[in-house]
């Protein structure tokens, strides 16, 4: 006959298990989405909310009352697009604009300080501040908060509607 003697401290067992739990849950949440979020934010409301129907218009309210909106917080969608003479950390974030028979890019200068691993046309979500910034002269930036990669949408493209400003 054998006697088994064990001394479980129930407290240790239980820290045990609650981090383990916490490691798996975090492995299959970070496995199980196809997103990629290169910084995170709990920011849930924001200033601007721009979308299909309200691109254009949004993109003329900032770029036209830059000292109004700076600090004002933005979240916006569109495809990563930089050109050669672009500092490192700055990129478009656009869209394909079709005015009449000619499309062109049209978006919100975006910088990031973190290291991006975006390619060239991607389809991204951005949020962040807007701030100040220069390039051929005064114009509004995006200051990332977080970008994450998004599929691209079923219309790639949005229409100029002429405004009344």
């Amino acid at each position: 006959m054998y006697i088994l003697n064990i001394k479980m401290n129930y407290f240790k067992a239980i820290c045990c298990l609650v981090v383990l739990g916490l490691f798996l849950f975090g492995a299959i949440h970070l496995f199980s989405t196809d997103k990629l979020v290169l910084t995170s934010s709990t920011l849930e409301n924001y200033d601007f909310n721009v979308n299909e129907d309200n691109f254009v218009s949004t993109l003329e309210k900032i770029h036209n009352s830059i000292d109004e909106n700076v600090g004002k917080t933005i979240k916006v969608q569109g495809f990563y697009y930089t050109l050669a003479d672009f500092d490192k950390n700055f990129f478009i974030c656009g869209r394909y604009m079709v005015d009449g028979n000619s499309t062109k890019v049209a978006g919100f200068m975006s910088m990031y300080d973190g290291v991006m691993s975006l390619e060239e046309n991607e389809w991204i979500e951005v949020t962040g501040k807007i701030i100040k910034g220069n390039y051929n002269g005064e114009i509004p930036v995006i200051k990332v908060d977080t970008i994450t990669k998004i599929p691209a949408p079923a219309n790639m493209y949005i229409e100029q509607k002429n405004s009344n400003h």
